[in-house]
């Protein structure tokens, strides 16, 4: 709070320059989309500190800039400087991605006087601030904005290019949520094309979102199945929503009356992981292809009408949909912040995103070139580097049906176990490269469990026994959880040494950390009983009349209070012996 009083530092900042550069046409791994990057980020922060140094000339600097006058003048000098790709206050080259008009390109020829903007500022927030100084430190960061963006009907956060044309957010109570760019149809027109041909270029992309004409499972093939009208028109109003056509096949969609008239019981779709489609006798294929003509492709290559050199208009962090191929390289990434960091006081908060294959070598460079481009942070990802990550470019199932077909194909060995590509047998011989009829199909399912912990209250309920084992006594104090089980365990005894005291100190704790990490007490009970070593005797407990091991009757006394069955079974039976021993003998 003090800090933030004497220095007074802000954080403005911008999103959505993806969406920006899309719209008109450029692509975001350019000269020009850097320059155009470069110039917005400069007159924000020009603009920002002249405005500081105005409020200062009013009502004075911020409380700490006196002491450090000197050298904040010269980063505002380094900042009119890298405006004017001149050599730096320091002496040292100053932006090594330089925003000049040449830069621009024809697709921004009326923003050209954004640079002649960009350094106007700076020289006014410069002679202002040695005049008067400055209300505030430090004025711009580029924030993530993945909130406020969302808020503010953003298609892309911050300084980012877009995740993919079609994205599915993985909602914290599960599902998912249909992200489309919405900024594709405006780009297209800015690119000259003309409305039939946007509408076809959309179709491909998003799907027809409709039954109608679909290959393999449509209205016709479905009444086949024994779906009724009602039924299709319930399936036909969620397509705009899903992302996968078996979404809208769902249970929750039909309604069990619907499922009972299919033939499919409560049971059989109450089962994790359970499609209605192949249930109906739909093939993978089947539902593949007719998937992308309803749901679309979910990426513009392979769009009717696009022109090559357009693609990269519309280039995204990721590669889209399940047949995309293209995608901004890590080094597109690493040039935009390039071009933004020497306008901005703090930081830029930005995901470098990687594809999965991503190789260690490319790691290095990022960070390397990063360095070497003066950045103040650099975050790394991969996709897929995740078990779960909050956006995906393809549905999980595909991901999950390619990496298992690729499996298949190396077990049969039809492909290289290394690469992938097809084995030299199979090159040499294409009939023979077939999937073998006997093959099945198999469902690998990853499960990653991790220990958790069930901690006691601070204030918890405890019961407390004492034994004697042959003249030594001591004390077992048992704690407990809220629902009577217990979770941790201590053990007093009166005349036992100190390598012993220790020993049994330290077999409590055991004890109380497994129960408290879910370990079954029955297993410990199992494991520890009967051990034999001094002291052991006769005891004053019934239940346990001798003791091997100060263990042996711990854990003993543990299963006959809290384990169900364990004293049936094991408690002596004296008064079935007591009845034998006093019944009259038979005449």
């Amino acid at each position: 709070a003090r800090l933030s009083y004497e220095y007074r530092t802000l954080g403005l900042g911008y999103a959505n320059i993806g969406t920006m550069l899309m719209v008109a046409g450029v692509p975001y791994d350019s000269d020009g989309a850097r320059a155009v990057c470069g110039a917005v980020t400069a007159i924000m922060t020009a603009e920002s500190y002249a405005t500081s140094a105005e409020m200062a000339r009013e009502i004075g600097p911020f409380a700490g800039y006196h002491k450090n006058r000197r050298e904040m003048l010269r980063v505002m000098r380094n900042h009119r400087a890298a405006a004017y790709n001149a050599e730096s206050y320091d002496g040292l080259t100053t932006a090594p991605v330089a925003i000049e008009e040449k830069h621009f390109g024809e697709q921004w020829p009326a923003h050209r006087d954004m640079l002649a903007a960009a350094r106007d500022g700076w020289d006014r927030a410069v002679a202002l601030g040695e005049q008067h100084g400055y209300r505030n430190a430090q004025t711009t960061v580029i924030a993530p904005t993945g909130t406020i963006g969302l808020v503010m009907d953003c298609d892309t956060t911050g300084v980012e290019p877009d995740f993919a044309l079609v994205k599915f957010k993985k909602l914290a109570g599960g599902g998912y949520f249909k992200i489309a760019n919405g900024s594709i149809e405006p780009a297209l027109k800015n690119l000259g094309y003309t409305a039939p041909q946007m509408r076809d270029i959309l179709t491909h992309i998003l799907g027809t979102l409709s039954l109608k004409n679909a290959p393999h499972i449509n209205a016709e093939t479905l009444k086949e199945k024994g779906f009724t009208a009602d039924d299709i028109q319930k399936i036909e109003t969620c397509l705009p929503s899903i992302f996968e056509l078996s979404f809208a096949f769902s249970p929750w969609t039909l309604g069990e009356a619907t499922m009972a008239r299919l033939g499919i019981s409560s049971e059989q779709w109450k089962k994790p992981g359970f499609n209605l489609l192949k249930q109906l006798g739909f093939t993978k294929r089947q539902i593949r292809e007719a998937n992308d003509v309803i749901c679309g492709a979910q990426t513009i290559e392979g769009a009717p009408h696009l022109q090559d050199a357009h693609l990269a208009v519309f280039d995204c962090a990721n590669r889209c949909g399940r047949t995309g191929k293209r995608f901004i390289h890590h080094m597109g990434h690493i040039r935009m912040m390039a071009a933004a960091q020497p306008f901005i006081s703090g930081a830029i908060s930005k995901t470098i995103n990687m594809p999965n294959e991503v190789s260690v070598g490319d790691i290095e460079e990022a960070y390397r070139e990063s360095w070497r481009l003066g950045l103040k942070a650099v975050a790394l990802y991969r996709d897929g580097s995740k078990l779960s990550q909050p956006l995906n470019s393809t549905a999980d199932d595909d991901a999950a049906d390619d990496q298992e077909i690729d499996a298949l194909k190396v077990e049969a060995g039809l492909a290289c176990t290394t690469c992938g590509d097809p084995s030299p047998a199979v090159l040499a011989a294409p009939a023979a490269g077939a999937i073998p009829a006997g093959m099945v199909e198999r469902v690998v399912e990853k499960i990653v469990e991790r220990p958790l912990r069930r901690r006691l209250p601070d204030t918890r309920n405890s019961v407390t026994h004492k034994f004697d084992i042959a003249a030594h006594e001591g004390y077992i104090t048992c704690g407990l959880f809220d629902d009577g089980t217990p979770g941790e365990v201590f053990i007093t005894m009166a005349k036992q040494g100190s390598t012993v005291g220790g020993l049994m100190d330290t077999i409590a704790t055991l004890i109380s950390m497994s129960l408290q990490y879910g370990v079954p007490l029955d297993a410990m009970v199992r494991k520890f009983e009967h051990m034999r070593f001094e002291p052991s005797g006769m005891t004053a407990n019934r239940d346990i009349p001798f003791a091997k091991s100060p263990i042996d009757y711990l854990v003993r006394w543990m299963g006959m209070r809290f384990v169900h069955g364990y004293r049936a079974a094991n408690a002596p039976k004296r008064e079935a012996a007591l009845n034998a021993i006093e019944a009259p003998a038979p005449a």
